[in-house]
């Protein structure tokens, strides 16, 4: 059986994981801060499986939350360069996907290639004015034709613009005044593309014994193209369209006259609403690029005294604080996991107005709850801009405990548990830590006393015993990078662009 993944599908999958930011808190985790190895060398590669996804949770020490501005269409960046050979734009391309037939110039403006030259490009697209109507020839010496599309907003250019993928997105509503011109631009190049156009014709035969130019006759589904045929040494070399017509969805070219003969052409149809009416669809960006900035300890909330070699993408977590809440308390706007449902078909509501709610959904809080305890429970979704993920001891003061250090919980000279700082609170004696494999686990009691492994100081007494603020392992983790360490000083800003293809 023959069968494709359609460019659709991809570009479908992509827009409902955008839209889903709606309908679902998305954060951005930080962690893994000791070493991959001794080297430190090369990061662990991460595999599709629930042990990848545990990891990330044991290693994480940080996270903040996603919102829908952090997130933009993107499609991989070709940078026009003089000299390098295009492809043109080919509808019935087998392998289009894979082909260059658009780019991006140094002033950010976005082209795609109509008609390729005979060769190498030379003629620099912005060379010729930007023109946001529908039928638009930025051509020059080389032969080739170009498309403005769009200029990436500057404000795009500084968040999600990467060496290796552009921004794409389409403009829903008329940029309010004020506006950046990229923005308008692009609105009017949306407003007067063209349907079903036909912006070139491929030669499948040049035919011979052309003394005159032969008559191109258009006919199809559309309207309006036409189109002209230059000869030369009595073939056919050239078709110029002079009108590029609207509304096709199929067309047949005859070639008639001009004293030759076996003369072939094949139209090249533009999309269903035309090239520009939405890029995300010409410029097939089932990619997204998602931005997400670290500013120093983010007021106090995350360690930014320690380096990271994981990222990760974590839909829905819980806040441990508030793992079962009833409907009569919930806080309208915030989301919420169903846990249990009502034990009447008429109670089967979480939220007042939502109906026939499952357990494990997520949902917007419309109303507080009302009625009787067979209403049903939820967890509360975590909600703050950012979190730190660790869990905490508060010790005596006295002892400094530094970033990386492998600490022990000793009773009666036994050791009941292991951990790693990840950041130590001197002033209050917290220590911030994590447990994975490399330091081992168990559980720190109150009734501990800490050192550092490997020492015999007498320690210092824990006084509390802190859970982290998320309850760990509670979201889907959605993806997962291992890298090579980030080093995060105090006041340090990062900046993650992460690029998720579909």
């Amino acid at each position: 059986m023959a069968a494709i993944i359609t460019s659709k599908f991809r570009l479908d999958t992509t827009n409902k994981f955008v839209d889903s930011l709606g309908d679902n808190q998305f954060y951005m985790a930080l962690g893994r801060p000791n070493a991959w190895t001794p080297s430190d060398a090369a990061p662990d590669t991460p595999y599709e499986n629930d042990y990848a996804s545990h990891t990330l949770w044991e290693n994480m020490f940080a996270m903040k939350k996603i919102d829908s501005a952090d997130i933009i269409h993107s499609s991989p960046r070709n940078l026009w360069v003089s000299g390098t050979t295009y492809i043109e734009y080919d509808d019935q391309d087998t392998n289009i996907e894979s082909k260059v037939y658009h780019v991006i110039s140094a002033n950010n403006n976005v082209y795609m290639c109509l008609k390729a030259g005979a060769g190498a490009s030379s003629t620099n697209p912005d060379n010729t004015a930007l023109s946001t109507s529908g039928v638009i020839n930025h051509s020059g010496s080389d032969g080739y034709i170009w498309k403005y599309m769009y200029t990436v907003p500057t404000a795009d250019v500084t968040k999600f613009l990467t060496t290796s993928f552009i921004p794409t997105r389409r403009i829903k509503v008329v940029p309010p005044g004020g506006s950046d011109t990229a923005l308008t631009n692009q609105w009017s190049v949306q407003q007067n593309a063209i349907d079903g156009a036909i912006y070139n014709m491929k030669i499948t035969n040049a035919g011979s014994g052309y003394t005159s130019a032969p008559t191109v006759t258009i006919a199809g589904d559309g309207a309006s193209a036409t189109a002209t045929a230059t000869v030369s040494g009595g073939a056919i070399t050239g078709i110029t369209m002079t009108n590029v017509g609207t509304g096709y969805r199929h067309a047949t070219v005859t070639i008639t006259g001009g004293a030759g003969s076996n003369g072939a052409v094949r139209p090249v149809i533009g999309p269903v609403g035309g090239f520009g009416k939405d890029p995300t669809n010409d410029l097939r960006s089932h990619y997204v690029t998602i931005n997400t900035v670290f500013t120093g300890d983010e007021s106090g909330t995350i360690p930014d005294a320690n380096d990271f070699r994981q990222l990760g993408l974590l839909k829905n977590p819980i806040e441990l604080a508030n793992q079962t809440v009833n409907h009569g308390s919930f806080v309208v706007g915030n989301f919420y996991k169903v846990l249990t449902l009502g034990n009447t078909t008429s109670n089967n509501n979480i939220a007042a107005g939502m109906l026939d709610q499952t357990v494990g959904a997520v949902f917007k809080a419309l109303t507080v709850g009302t009625g009787g305890s067979g209403m049903g429970t939820a967890a509360q979704v975590a909600e703050g801009s950012a979190y730190n993920t660790c869990k905490k001891l508060t010790v005596a003061t006295g002892v400094t405990f530094t970033p990386d250090q492998m600490i022990e919980g000793h009773t009666s000279g036994t050791v009941g548990a292991k951990g790693m700082v990840v950041e130590y609170d001197a002033t209050n004696g917290i220590i911030s830590y994590i447990q994975n494999e490399t330091t081992g686990f168990g559980t720190f009691l109150a009734t501990h006393f800490i050192r550092t492994t490997g020492t015999s100081i007498a320690g210092q007494d824990v006084t509390a015993v802190t859970a982290p603020l998320v309850n760990h392992h509670s979201g889907d983790v959605m993806f997962v990078e291992n890298r090579t360490a980030t080093t995060r000083a105090t006041g340090q800003v990062e900046t993650v662009r992460l690029v998720i293809a579909f």
